[in-house]
This record gives C-alpha cells, sequence and structure tokens, in this order.
C-alpha cells in the first residue's frame, strides 16, 4: 500500500512538474501561457535584451507600460548610449539617482522625447498614440509626419496621424479593428513587446540594393523623403523602388531655372573638388548640393545624392518592408 502510495505521489508531482513547465511557456516567464498571443514576442524581446520581467520569474502579463519603461526600451533597441547630465530636462525627471533618469535623458537627446510639456511624466502608462509616436521618433522619422497624417487608415486618431500612419505602414502597429486604433487606451506591456519586436524585425530585415543603368521614378536627385516613402506604399511589401542618382546641374536667375542638365559621376567629383561650391544639404529634399554665384548674378547649382543620402532613403525602405532598392545612375 505504502509502496502504491509513493507511486501515486511521484506521479502527481511528474504531472504537476509539466504542467509547470508547459504554464511558463515559450517566453520563460510563469506569468505567460505559451498559447498566449504574445509569447513569441515576450520571449524574444527578453532574448535580445530589449524587455525585462518584473521580478519572481514573471514578466508582468496585463499590467501597463510605463512611459519610462517604453523609453528604456527604445534606448535598447537604437542601441543608444546613455546620456547622464547633471541636470535633467524636464522637471519631473532631476533625481539622477532614479533607475530611468539617464534613459528618459538619452530618449529625448535623441528626439524620442520631446520638450513640447515641461513635464515627461516617467511613471505614468503609455498610451498606444504615445509608442506610436515615440517609436517612430526613435526611428528618425518625425519630419516625415506631416506628409503621412492623410495616410492614417483609423477614424478615431485625430492627434498623431502621421505618426500613427508611418507606424502602420512600417507593420509595427495594428488596429483593434480595420478602422479604429484606440490611440488614447493604456499599452499593456505585452502590447509593448509585441511593438518593440516588430521594429526590431524591420531594422534587421534584409534590403537588396543594386546599382542600375538611369531609368525613371522617382524624380531624384532632388526626390525628399516624402516622394520616396509614396513609391515605398506603392510598391507594398517585398516590393522595389528606384532611386536616381544621378547629379543635376541647374543654373537659376532670379529665382528662376534657366538651364539644367544631367551631369557625369566624372563631371560631378570635378565640381565637387575644384572647391568653388559652397556644400549644403537641402532639408527639403533630404539631397546634397553645391552652389556658387556667379559673375552675372546667376547661381550655379549641383544637386547629387550623398552615400548618406541614399543611406538614409534606403532605410527608410528598409523599415516599410521594401525587398529591392535600385539606384539609378
Amino acid at each position: 500500500m505504502m509502496r502504491l502510495w509513493r507511486c501515486l505521489t511521484a506521479l502527481v508531482l511528474a504531472l504537476l512538474l509539466t504542467l509547470s513547465v508547459g504554464a511558463a511557456g515559450t517566453a520563460g516567464f510563469s506569468d505567460v501561457p505559451e498559447s498566449h498571443w504574445a509569447a513569441q514576442s515576450i520571449r524574444r524581446c527578453a532574448q535580445t535584451g530589449l524587455l525585462q520581467g518584473v521580478g519572481g520569474g514573471r514578466f508582468g502579463l496585463g499590467r501597463t507600460m510605463t512611459r519610462a519603461a517604453y523609453a528604456t526600451a527604445l534606448c535598447r533597441l537604437m542601441g543608444w548610449e546613455l546620456v547622464t547630465p547633471e541636470k535633467g530636462s524636464f522637471t519631473d525627471n532631476q533625481d539622477t539617482a532614479k533607475w530611468y533618469y539617464s534613459a528618459i535623458e538619452t530618449a529625448y537627446a535623441h528626439g524620442a522625447l520631446t520638450g513640447e510639456s515641461r513635464q515627461c511624466r516617467p511613471n505614468d502608462a503609455i498610451t498606444r498614440e504615445e509608442m506610436a509616436k515615440m517609436t517612430v521618433r526613435a526611428l528618425g522619422l518625425a519630419v516625415l509626419s506631416g506628409a503621412a497624417a492623410d495616410d492614417c487608415p483609423f477614424s478615431d486618431v485625430s492627434v498623431a496621424q502621421g505618426y500613427v500612419a508611418l507606424a502602420y505602414r512600417m507593420g509595427i502597429i495594428k488596429g483593434v479593428s480595420a478602422y479604429n486604433f484606440e490611440p488614447k487606451k493604456e499599452a499593456t506591456r505585452e502590447q509593448a513587446a509585441a511593438m518593440l519586436l516588430r521594429t526590431y524585425d524591420r531594422l534587421h530585415a534584409a534590403i537588396k540594393v543594386t546599382e542600375a543603368a538611369d531609368g525613371s521614378a522617382p524624380s531624384s536627385p532632388r526626390a525628399p523623403m516624402e516622394e520616396v516613402y509614396a513609391a515605398a506604399v506603392r510598391a507594398g511589401e517585398g516590393g522595389s523602388v528606384a532611386l536616381r542618382a544621378v547629379p543635376l546641374l541647374q543654373v537659376t536667375r532670379a529665382g528662376a531655372v534657366t538651364d539644367t542638365r544631367e551631369l557625369t559621376e566624372g563631371e560631378l567629383i570635378e565640381l565637387l573638388s575644384e572647391g568653388t561650391l559652397r556644400a549644403h544639404r537641402s532639408a527639403q529634399h533630404e539631397s546634397s548640393c553645391g552652389y556658387r554665384t556667379e559673375k552675372d548674378g546667376s547661381v550655379t547649382v549641383v544637386w547629387y545624392e550623398s552615400e548618406t543620402d541614399i543611406a538614409e532613403k534606403t532605410e527608410l525602405c528598409r523599415l516599410l518592408g521594401i525587398g529591392n532598392v535600385y539606384v539609378l545612375k
């Protein structure tokens, strides 16, 4: 009888152990079931160091994500080196001993947080809208938010349409339905994990860049990011975008263009090496140029795509899921 009791006890313990391991699931946290929709995202976020648990082997499933915690995760995602200034940039981020002090200041230094308010509200729950906005800003795409505002698919977004549209087009956010995003709803830790991981995957996605003979679209070498964005959206996931990088010389007089001609790569190198052109980078077009004022009062402008210009536009294509970028020269 005693032997039978011991066998039954061992069997029950083994069963409980099996259930315990199953409950911990693929995410490696005791409160994340293997069947949970975010289990894989949570596991990979932990593996890549983007998010940590709340202690005791628990992830904190269902808890809200704070603004400070999300700023910290963004610093890890972007690989930013933490900065610790003597004085904080916000009235509620002045204690250098706080665990989030440096992360808040680093996110601010890189534009993920802005000085629109004197407070950063580090311990407040982050909303879904704020999470999208901070992520897009961290990726350096705030300049596109105005152009993308009309592209927002959600009818309940009225404040940060451009940021939400960009995050949606990059595949890093999803709506709660086809037309609703619930922008003011507080985000949970698992929702944050899913968004961080999607962004991580976009940043590390493969993209093929090929130099090709000259062709059409988009109109470059002065194609602003807005045109590249529009071309990528038209191309769709896995599609192709062409960046026309043929150098262009323009002569203007009294603000009007009087002459335009394309340059060869050799002509561009010769003009840039002369040292007579003043270097400039157009914030409007996200292209490089050099210009000089001639004796007759006309202005000669040489437009071209530097390696940095092409890299930035290629990175935008990568984030938008483009598979191939053709640099037309």
